[in-house]
């Protein structure tokens, strides 16, 4: 390749692949996909579907959302979200992301009023991502908001609990899907 400029950029690298006999790119997505298990989730997304990994996505959130704290192992927010963002690239699944997005945002509910575990930050970001749901569930239309509106009124109840104006908050962002 001659552009210096292209080497270390995806335009360099597509330019690679569409050089790539059919074996050598089988080599390179065998190798992604023996290097990690998120490229292998990815993967199994991509091509077998949501449904193949939803619930290997919706485990890991938990686990990333509401670990055993007794084992001393902490929240992780940044994590679940990565996982989320994660599934929508590769399945593009509007109704199965809104899924998991509301899983990560129950699980982070349930934790703060478990355990009082949270921080501005904290409820900032489950903030932010039940504003996506809200979002996501107008852009699906009146008949889909129908099945996302029990798990959104059960985060609202559930947040009535909490401070830090988190649950003055849940009940703005869920109303606002109205308007």
């Amino acid at each position: 390749m001659t552009n210096k400029n292209a080497k270390g950029s995806w335009s360099g690298v597509k330019a690679a692949l569409r050089a790539a006999d059919q074996s050598d790119l089988l080599a390179v997505i065998r190798a992604l996909y023996d290097v990690s298990p998120d490229n292998r989730r990815f993967l199994h997304a991509r091509f077998f579907g949501p449904g193949t990994e939803l619930e290997k996505y919706r485990a890991l959130i938990l686990d990333a959302m509401y670990p055993n704290l007794f084992g001393r192992k902490p929240v992780r927010v940044g994590e679940a979200q990565r996982l989320v963002r994660h599934f929508e690239q590769a399945t593009g699944d509007t109704d199965a992301t809104i899924d998991l997005m509301l899983t990560l945002v129950e699980a982070g509910t349930d934790v703060a009023a478990d355990t009082g575990h949270g921080d501005e930050a904290y409820f900032r970001a489950l903030e932010a991502t039940l504003s996506q749901v809200v979002t996501k569930v107008r852009a699906v239309g009146t008949a889909g908001r129908l099945q996302w509106q029990e798990r959104l009124n059960r985060i609202v109840d559930r947040a009535a609990a909490i401070g830090w104006g988190y649950c003055d908050a849940s009940r703005e962002i869920v109303a606002s899907m109205d308007r």
